[in-house]
């Protein structure tokens, strides 16, 4: 499709960050975006990922940006068209500054509260016919508005999408739609051409309009007071302008608003794709889990996981109180020798001795220098894999969670600096959303206030997901005082698991009613009697955990759970 006059006017007033080389074949996008792939879903995640950055850039309330029939839609996303960036692998430098202007030309009419400015705009006492171009003026009003608002790189990205919008033509009569275009693409190029007389005089009013919209826009007042000074000047110039568009066709005639509510406002350029064809279930479906693995927000993985979409929103949380555990070096001790004792041996060989065993790699030195011999030493492996999780449900607090924090401290202090990965995880519900919380950054042991309700089922998943998958030994103990209440059932949790060969044992703390705990949990539930015997109780179950199934733990193919019996505070028989 050729290029007209006033898309050639707009691109030649555009400056690109490397002027020896066209825009149309490099892109503003090509000196930074490095995160491509010529995998479909992996690059359709790292350009949704970009442009979810770079509307982060320019507010809070701007919500989110996802594809057509991507899951967690709201009515504050900006929806985008898949078609618009499908169909070449890696997407193009000059396709992707089209959809980044596009998006960002929407994050800034939530900036602007262009809703709010609807809202505040009187059009009840205009006729019905009147009304689709009154409508018109103020959806290019607020084009130009919104553009002037921002500079630099990213007006860049609004250039482009301008292009690509005014590409559009309106043959024929003089209308209403080609008179706003024709506005739009003057206030950013002085020197285009008017192609029809008929456009000279209600432009020179909407040029006076634009003048007032800059000064509206760096005025420096809020933003309620900048939506209601742009809905009195639109009305004024509505009705200076309006007795110049009776020769006027009007081809869109559609309400951009409605005062019911039954429609948003809806801005040219916008990302706005109600008529969009959605993602293919199993694309959206790898789209979302790669968007999971570097965000906080882990629910794909979960769902992916546990082989149900019906699962609740689960998060990582990265905001910590600082721990102050009270470590028993004691036990510290004894849990090391514990591991030390129980952890596979690996054979040390050292040659070129004076002595020892017979090395026959070194017979040649017999000779010359006679070291000849060798030596051959076992030493603990110690290359645990093990996760502490922890129930941090509102009634969690006081006496019972300072007791978590020693624990953690000890299992941490007799683990480090060996082979050895540990992690410690504290779980709680806020909001209707699953909230985990990492415990351990490098050597700082952190923890967090305790609140909500108990999601063991989804927390097992979530922790289990983030150990290692490597060869080592994988031993996940959780630690709660009470029944699950919320998301998946603790049998997903198990399940999983099972399934990845992860040993999963759970401490019930002072449970009020152990025999609902047995329902959920089977035989990988253990019951002790205080939260004052929780650290000597890991110590004892990690012991009879070593002792009486040495197969599972005792090798690097650990498969199963171990199956434990109710004794009290007691070690179990």
């Amino acid at each position: 499709m050729s290029i007209n006059p006033i898309e050639e006017s707009i691109v030649a007033g555009v400056e690109y960050s490397n002027p020896t080389k066209p825009p149309v074949q490099e892109g503003l996008s090509s000196y930074w975006r490095r995160n491509t792939s010529t995998v479909e879903s992996v690059e359709l995640a790292n350009l949704l990922g970009a442009l979810r950055k770079i509307t982060g850039y320019l507010g809070d309330n701007i919500g989110t940006v996802a594809y057509a029939g991507l899951a967690g839609g709201k009515d504050s996303t900006i929806i985008i068209d898949p078609d618009t960036v499908m169909g070449h692998y890696p997407v193009p430098a000059v396709q992707f500054d089209q959809v980044a202007g596009i998006v960002i030309h929407e994050a800034l009419h939530q900036v602007a509260w262009t809703e709010h400015m609807w809202r505040c705009l009187k059009q009840d006492d205009l006729r019905m016919a009147d009304l689709p171009r009154l409508h018109r003026l103020v959806e290019t009003a607020e084009d130009i508005y919104i553009e002037n608002t921002i500079s630099g790189n990213l007006g860049l990205y609004l250039a482009a999408a301008r292009a690509r919008h005014l590409r559009v033509s309106f043959p024929g009569r003089p209308s209403v739609d080609a008179l706003m275009k024709l506005w739009w693409a003057i206030t950013w190029n002085k020197n285009c051409k008017i192609a029809d007389e008929v456009y000279t005089k209600p432009l020179v009013v909407l040029k006076e309009l634009t003048e007032h919209l800059k000064d509206v826009a760096w005025d420096g007042g809020g933003v309620t007071q900048r939506c209601e000074h742009r809905a009195k000047l639109y009305r004024a110039t509505w009705e200076r302008v309006a007795p110049m568009l009776g020769g006027l066709i009007l081809n869109n005639k559609r309400m951009a608003w409605f005062p019911t509510g039954e429609a948003r406002a809806v801005a040219p350029g916008k990302a706005s794709f109600n008529g969009a064809k959605p993602l293919e279930p199993e694309l959206q479906r790898a789209i979302e889990i790669q968007l999971a693995a570097s965000s906080t927000d882990i629910t794909a993985l979960i769902a992916e996981a546990a082989g149900t979409q019906e699962v609740v929103p689960t998060s990582r949380w990265d905001f910590h109180i600082p721990a102050h555990p009270v470590i028993d070096r004691g036990l510290v001790g004894r849990l090391k020798m514990l591991f030390l004792g129980y952890s596979e041996r690996e054979k040390i060989t050292s040659r070129g001795l004076n002595a020892g065993r017979i090395d026959t790699r070194r017979l040649y030195r017999a000779a010359s220098t006679g070291r000849c011999f060798k030596a051959i030493e076992s030493r603990p492996a110690m290359d645990w894999n093990v996760t502490l999780l922890a129930d941090a449900s509102g009634s969690m607090t006081g006496t019972k969670w300072r007791m978590v924090e020693n624990t953690v401290a000890a299992i941490h202090s007799a683990l480090v600096g060996y082979r050895n990965h540990f992690l410690a995880y504290g779980y709680f519900e806020m909001d209707g959303v699953l909230m985990v919380s990492n415990l351990i950054k490098g050597d700082r042991l952190l923890s967090l206030p305790p609140y909500g309700q108990t999601a063991s089922g989804q927390a097992i998943i979530a922790a289990a997901l983030s150990m290692p998958r490597d060869k080592r030994r994988k031993l996940l103990i959780h630690v709660t005082d009470g029944e699950s209440n919320f998301g998946l059932p603790v049998q997903a949790g198990i399940d999983f698991c099972h399934r990845e060969h992860i040993t999963l044992i759970t401490l019930g703390c002072g449970c009020k009613d152990k025999s609902v705990m047995r329902d959920q949990y089977g035989n990988t539930i253990q019951f002790i009697q205080s939260f004052r015997q929780l650290p000597h109780a890991v110590e004892r179950l990690l012991r009879w955990s070593f002792m009486r199934a040495p197969g599972n733990l005792g090798s690097k193919h650990a498969r199963g759970n171990i199956l434990l019996k109710d004794e009290g505070c007691d070690e179990p028989e």
